[in-house]
């Protein structure tokens, strides 16, 4: 007989969709006679094997612009490859185009509403920057809770200079928003002049 915890830990869900997972009848807890929950290890098991293994898999990568195109591929292939050796069969692949920087990327955001509607088990990518350049670690505590796991192929950074370039470029255009107002020709001046000197210092 197993504790919530220790059932939670083995299906890397939160105390709450367990419950959720009892009030929809995926299983049942038998109750002590102090009225706590344990659970019989082989309902928790036949759970790992049926609906926490119907949650769909995703293969996310991302490049910052349209001439990085043959990495978006390679990526693709990448990932694709990892689900056939790893036998996995239903899995999407989503792609963005589009500084790790940016927090509103269309393939992006549907990872996240996907891993609230718990409809995926994992997100597998590259890199950890082809998600997002920073907060990595927040991204994968955050979507703990919800059973969604973030598998990283390779750890190393080998992203080439193009896209440094554009995400110092978004980091000042950010400010110098801030600053001066998205439409004023400040604005315009000072992100132009920063890419003309990280462009070709």
């Amino acid at each position: 007989m197993l504790r919530p915890k220790e059932v939670c830990e083995r299906l890397g869900i939160s105390y709450t969709t367990l419950r959720d997972y009892v009030k929809r009848g995926y299983i049942k807890p038998v109750l002590t006679p102090g009225g706590k929950w344990r659970f019989r290890e082989e309902d928790v098991e036949r759970l790992i094997g049926g609906v926490v293994k119907q949650r769909r898999v995703i293969l996310y990568a991302r490049v910052s612009s349209n001439s990085q195109r043959d990495d978006l591929e390679k990526q693709v292939r990448t990932l694709e490859d990892w689900a056939r050796q790893n036998n996995i069969a239903d899995y999407k692949v989503v792609t963005d185009i589009g500084s790790g920087l940016k927090e509103d990327r269309r393939g992006f955001k549907k990872l996240l509403r996907l891993a609230v509607e718990r409809k995926i088990s994992r997100i597998v990518v590259a890199y950890p920057d082809r998600l997002t350049r920073f907060g990595f670690k927040t991204i994968e505590e955050l979507l703990r809770p919800f059973g969604v796991e973030i598998a990283v192929l390779n750890h190393e950074d080998k992203d080439p200079r193009e896209e440094l370039v554009e995400d110092l470029i978004m980091i000042i255009s950010h400010f110098a928003g801030k600053l001066y107002g998205m439409r004023s020709h400040k604005y315009e001046k000072v992100v132009e002049d920063a890419r003309k000197l990280i462009e070709d210092p």
